[in-house]
């Protein structure tokens, strides 16, 4: 089939609702294999016009290159993407969704919504700009339009570095859950039909059983998320203390250098203390490290989560959609696909956990050995403050203990905070069974086939 793009554009936006999700299935080419009943309202062409043609079809012209550059670099590597995307309608109108795209076997699924989330507007500024550039490279400078891709793409990640993003990637690992979550919050009805019987029923029931499941991690993910920039706050800020401490350590030794000859021992316990000293601040620096492991492993893992609450939310719809008689029976059948797409992401899930639950284990034990050096340098800074007062070598010493009291006494506030929430670490696990997400996905997978 040729490329059905025959209209102009007119400018005019369609909308799609809060609750309502397209779903479309290409090969490896990008040709269409199936839709469903959204995607054919809202993009005005008949079933019949999508199935073999070109996924182009609906490609808009405001779309820059580069970004399909970034989404094609993800999918040939296999794996999952998510981007904002403005298409065309026949009659030559446009539409915004937020587009996810999965590898699946032969070819590609894709599930697309209602853009809710707060970083929308944002997106179509950095594609405006990264258009501009692009056109201006291949109508002013000659450029062809590969290196005018490779420019659109390049200035999409200087925008979103500039905005706090290391990368594209870590921008579409924070977008898709925020508009997987705002989605759920506007949806104004669920996809539950009481009356459903066979097929359809069990479909519902094992979706339902299924998105609580899901929701529940959620959950716990945010709750950790929370205590995880706690204590990422107060390790700072107790790295900020150890390392002035370190240099009161070297005040101390310096300053008992002063009375070396009518006090050595100062010297002496000067030098020893600097062990637990060292020992605490390189536990709080690697502290630092693993936050950043762990915040990169909860991104992937709430990505995962939001991907296969997705696919879990479009097999809810399209039973929804042949119950009400929106689409024919025959529709659910994408059901399984579906469900083959949602277990690939509780499969990378179930590893994401593992390494969730291994960082939360080791920020933990991390805690309690800062905690442990601390007490040892405390230790040792006692004992050197009592020898200060024994030798009477405070006149001679003078300002020199003051910064080390005021900094020892500052410390252990945030040394007892940092430890509590440490404790909660020491208790704190991601709970997931694969297995059993599994089974709910292998019950929706199986009940079309009773058609």
């Amino acid at each position: 089939m040729g490329d059905l793009r025959t209209s102009g554009v007119d400018g005019r936006e369609r909308a799609m609702g809060a609750e309502e999700l397209f779903f479309s299935t290409t090969d490896r080419r990008g040709v269409i294999r199936q839709g469903n009943s959204v995607f054919v309202r809202i993009s005005g062409y008949s079933l019949d016009e999508l199935v073999g043609a070109p996924h182009n079809t609906v490609r808009h012209p405001d779309m820059p290159a580069g970004l399909f550059r970034l989404i094609w670099d993800r999918l040939n590597a296999g794996r999952p993407v998510g981007a904002y995307m403005k298409n065309r309608t026949k009659d030559g109108g446009s539409y915004w969704v937020f587009a996810v795209i999965s590898p699946l076997h032969d070819g590609y699924v894709s599930v697309r919504m209602a853009p809710c989330g707060p970083l929308f507007e944002f997106a179509k500024r950095v594609y405006a700009q990264a258009l501009r550039l692009e056109r201006e490279a291949v109508q002013r400078d000659g450029m062809n339009r590969h290196d005018a891709a490779l420019l659109g793409m390049a200035e999409i990640e200087a925008s979103l570095w500039k905005r706090g993003y290391a990368s594209y990637e870590e921008f579409m690992l924070h977008v898709l859950p925020q508009e997987v979550s705002a989605r759920s919050r506007l949806r104004k009805r669920g996809y539950a039909r009481p009356g459903a019987q066979g097929s359809i029923a069990e479909v519902l029931s094992g979706t339902g059983a299924l998105d609580g499941m899901l929701d529940e991690l959620v959950g716990r993910l945010a709750g950790y998320q929370k205590l995880g920039e706690e204590l990422s706050t107060t390790s700072a800020k107790v790295l900020d203390i150890a390392h002035r401490l370190n240099a009161s350590v070297a005040a101390a030794t310096e300053a008992s250098e002063l009375v070396a000859e009518s006090a050595p021992v100062l010297a002496n316990v000067a030098r020893v203390m600097a062990g637990p000293m060292n020992k605490a601040v390189d536990a709080l620096e690697r502290l630092q490290t693993e936050f950043g492991r762990l915040r990169t492993d909860v991104a992937h893992l709430r990505f995962q989560i939001s991907l296969a609450s997705l696919y879990n939310d479009m097999a809810a719809a399209f039973a929804a959609e042949v119950f009400d008689r929106v689409a024919p029976p025959e529709s659910l059948t994408a059901v399984p696909l579906l469900c083959d797409a949602a277990g690939s992401c509780i499969a990378e899930m179930s590893e994401q956990v593992q390494r969730v639950n291994a960082a939360l284990r080791d920020i933990a034990h991390l805690v309690t050995q800062t905690g442990t050096s601390l007490e040892e340098f405390r230790r040792f800074i006692g004992q050197w403050r009592n020898l200060v007062l024994r030798h009477d070598a405070g006149r001679v010493l003078g300002d020199k203990v003051h910064p080390i009291d005021e900094e020892i006494s500052v410390s252990w506030e945030w040394m007892e905070l940092l430890r509590n929430l440490g404790r909660q670490y020491e208790s704190a696990i991601v709970p997931c069974d694969p297995a059993l997400l599994q089974t709910h996905l292998n019950k929706i997978r199986i009940a079309p086939a009773s058609l």
